[in-house]
């Protein structure tokens, strides 16, 4: 009797599947697409840098910095963005522990991190001029470190991020736009420009953005 229930639900599921696609089911033409440029400035929030050399790790606490992101997208669906984005953080070095001891003196360090990401954006209240919309991305990342002998710290590897974006239309093709997300990096090779030595880095962090997106 469990194996018949279970075969009945089954076929009511296959049988509702065509009606759940028809639903969902939308008209995809040159006509329906919509392009749009985005440009905001940025800061970071709690951003955070761990490194490891040779087996000692070190943790440090990056103070805020202005960013910039530049973004051209595709509104492909009422409900579906899809977009590329290129945006830059930078920042400095204000706490530090190595081997969970903190550091008496940290030398100014400054931190610079270039993403390029394809993001995906699902859209809340599509048909409204105040929207939410949830999503993120995968990219790849150059970070930089300069040191306080100005010898810099290069690296590249890949990066994500999730963000949520509130928007408000204030013309017919001006928007806006509110950005709150989470950035990292994966473990990043970095090489040092004056030594041998390879310090694996990741880079991660709370990001703020407000900015104007504009229709075409």
């Amino acid at each position: 009797m469990k194996l018949l229930g279970a075969l009945i639900a089954f076929a009511a599921v296959l049988l509702s599947a065509p009606v759940q696609a028809q639903t969902l089911n939308y008209s995809i033409s040159p006509e329906t697409i919509k392009t749009y440029a985005k440009v905001s400035l940025n800061t970071t929030f709690q951003l955070n840098l761990k490194e490891n050399e040779m087996g000692l790790v070190s943790n440090a606490e990056v103070d805020p910095g202005m960013g910039l992101s530049l973004a051209a997208g595709l509104e492909v669906l009422p409900e579906f963005d899809v977009e590329l984005e290129l945006s830059g953080y930078t920042g400095s070095v204000d706490y530090r522990t190595i081997a969970g001891a903190p550091v008496i003196y940290a030398p100014a360090e400054e931190i610079r991190l270039l993403s390029g990401f394809v993001n995906g954006y699902f859209k809340f209240n599509s048909a409204t001029n105040a929207r939410f919309k949830l999503g993120g991305g995968l990219g790849y990342s150059n970070y930089t470190l300069t040191d306080s002998t100005t010898i810099k710290h290069r690296g590249n590897g890949l990066a994500y991020q999730v963000k949520g974006v509130g928007e408000y239309d204030f013309g017919p093709n001006a928007t806006f736009v509110s950005e709150l997300g989470y950035i990292a990096t994966t473990d990043i090779d970095v090489e040092l420009s004056n030594a041998l030595a390879v310090r694996d880095t990741a880079l991660g962090g709370i990001t703020f953005g407000v900015g104007t997106k504009f229709r075409f």
